[in-house]
């Protein structure tokens, strides 16, 4: 089995031999699971590892949590710095590292043991310079293969087996460092992943869900302040431009995804207020109803809103909701 060839193939080699896998934490505002993040981390079955915390200005006990991980285990970094947003600790992480691939965790969520193990086996067994693996919670069944940059680009801004988000993916640090994230902004996750996956020459896609990803009221995704909503806005406006520019085969993909933000954040816009953006984001999405009617490569999710649209504002903002649920 795929499972029994990585044992193998890893336990075959010397500590040495295996590449050092760089994992980075930006840590705020996460005292309450941040414990059980870094011991996940701690517990990997694959070792040669370092572990990198960025407390960026935590108001709690964040950063005496992460010096008592470091005092207890010398993989682990401890960066300190002021507060500059997930983006910017992100990015002090990746200059620090030394692996030869990075992996990114969020500091509320944790992984199961096998996590690192089975994305190094994924690249070995395809020889990829990346590997992802499915979103928690995605229901279908999808196969261990080996995808052109461009194919897993598509794959992802379908929103099918993996998302945008920077967990469940392993970067070679080339690409990483050559797309870092951009500072001073929400949803930046969607503006550069999309970078990194078209950067890859090959990447490997596996099936087994080992990350567990926790909804949390102060997570970028799930807070609703509407500055970080608009900067989704922006977000996919920027992965926009960089598929048209430098991907245009995956054009009709970029523009589901895009879609799909431009959906989310009317949708959560509040009713009073903000008349200008939510103009332009209702002549935006019905200018692009029928180009994702059309493509049956769209989720079904999309199309259900696309046509929603023609029912008028309130019952388009109702039924998006009530998908989200």
């Amino acid at each position: 089995s795929f499972r029994e060839s990585i044992r193998i193939t890893m336990n075959g080699c010397t500590e040495t031999d295996k590449p050092l896998i760089s994992i980075v934490v930006p840590v705020y505002k996460a005292e309450q699971y941040l414990a059980q993040c870094v011991s996940s981390l701690i517990q990997q079955t694959y070792h040669h590892l370092e572990i990198i915390l960025i407390d960026d200005g935590s108001p709690d006990r964040c950063g005496e949590i992460c010096d008592s991980f470091r005092k207890k285990d010398s993989r682990v970094i401890v960066l300190h710095q002021e507060n500059k947003g997930v983006s910017a600790a992100r990015n002090q992480g990746i200059m620090v590292s030394q692996g030869q691939f990075i992996a990114f965790v969020d500091a509320d969520d944790c992984i199961e043991p096998e996590y690192i193990m089975y994305l190094v086996g994924l690249t070995k067994q395809f020889q990829c310079d990346a590997a992802v693996i499915a979103r928690s919670g995605y229901r279908m069944k999808i196969a261990e293969e080996k995808l052109t940059g461009e194919q897993a680009l598509e794959q992802m801004l379908y929103q099918k087996a993996f998302d945008t988000a920077p967990w469940g993916k392993l970067f070679r640090k080339e690409i990483v460092m050559s797309n870092l994230f951009p500072e001073g902004m929400f949803y930046e996750d969607l503006a550069v992943i999309c970078r990194m996956v078209a950067a890859a020459k090959h990447v490997a896609i596996g099936k087994r869900q080992l990350y567990h990803y926790r909804r949390t009221p102060d997570g970028t995704m799930q807070g609703g302040h509407v500055l970080r909503l608009l900067d989704e806005i922006k977000a996919a406006d920027l992965m926009f431009q960089f598929v048209s520019r430098e991907v245009p085969a995956v054009y009709r993909a970029a523009n589901c995804r895009k879609f799909s933000a431009c959906c989310q954040v009317f949708a959560k816009l509040p009713e009073n207020g903000f008349e200008k953006e939510k103009r332009e984001l209702w002549t935006y999405l019905k200018s692009s109803r029928h180009e994702i009617l059309g493509d049956r490569r769209a989720r079904v999710k999309n199309k259900i809103a696309a046509i929603t649209l023609y029912f008028g504002e309130n019952i388009f903002r109702t039924l998006w909701k009530m998908q989200q649920r």
